[in-house]
């Protein structure tokens, strides 16, 4: 038996599970707001990424780069799996040296080395597996280890992906989602002036990178 083809992910979901979340159930099937509603969702996601400074998707091959002058680092992606390689470029010398690892905290996606292992001129550059798991469709097995994305940065995504529909208002033309007589003038429904929502941006203060 062949196995089962990945359903592309737009951010969290798939576009279908993002679509059932957006539109009533009369609209499901209905591709017109399908371009936006795609770009939307990967565009909240890469917003949570930059409001939180991880790469909160799961990733099999997330690669870290900083100086080395340093005795740890705070990956993106995690929580951690595994570590692939850690590699150490000094002028144009490369040498691996992923045995230098003296600790890894998964949890937390710290990496202790004990020891600084070059300057802040030279580059450490860090593969590793790690990230929040997002295939709820189960269309390929997780990974062994890995986590699946938490419940509540899930709705804090569903919450954000409508807040920004309502501002940009791709819906009411149908007279889906919130009437069009919803007072324009809020604030909270323009883009020129939209935020992170207050309750998700409560939720993402839990998923903050401390580098």
């Amino acid at each position: 038996m062949p196995a089962p083809t990945p359903i592309p992910l737009f951010g969290y979901r798939n576009l279908a599970n993002l679509k059932a979340r957006l539109l009533p159930d009369a609209m499901t099937t209905d591709t017109t707001w399908d371009v936006d509603i795609a770009a939307i969702g990967k565009g909240v996601a890469a917003w949570f990424d930059r409001q939180t400074g991880r790469e909160l998707v799961y990733n099999a091959a997330a690669v870290f780069e900083r100086p080395a002058g340093v005795e740890s680092v705070v990956l993106k992606s995690y929580p951690v799996i595994s570590i692939a390689s850690v590699t150490l470029t000094i002028q144009s010398s490369v040498t691996t040296i992923t045995d230098a690892v003296m600790g890894l905290q998964k949890a937390s996606g710290i990496v202790d080395f004990g020891g600084c292992q070059g300057t802040h001129l030279d580059r450490l550059e860090i593969t590793s597996a790690g990230g929040y798991w997002c295939d709820a469709e189960d269309t390929i097995a997780m990974s062994p280890g890995a986590t699946p994305l938490p419940d509540d940065l899930l709705q804090a995504w569903y919450l954000q992906c409508r807040a920004v529909c309502d501002a940009e208002n791709i819906f009411r033309q149908k007279g889906a989602g919130n009437s069009a007589d919803k007072d324009k003038r809020d604030p909270a429904l323009r883009l020129d002036t939209l935020d992170i929502i207050p309750t998700v941006k409560k939720i993402l203060q839990l998923y903050l990178r401390i580098p």
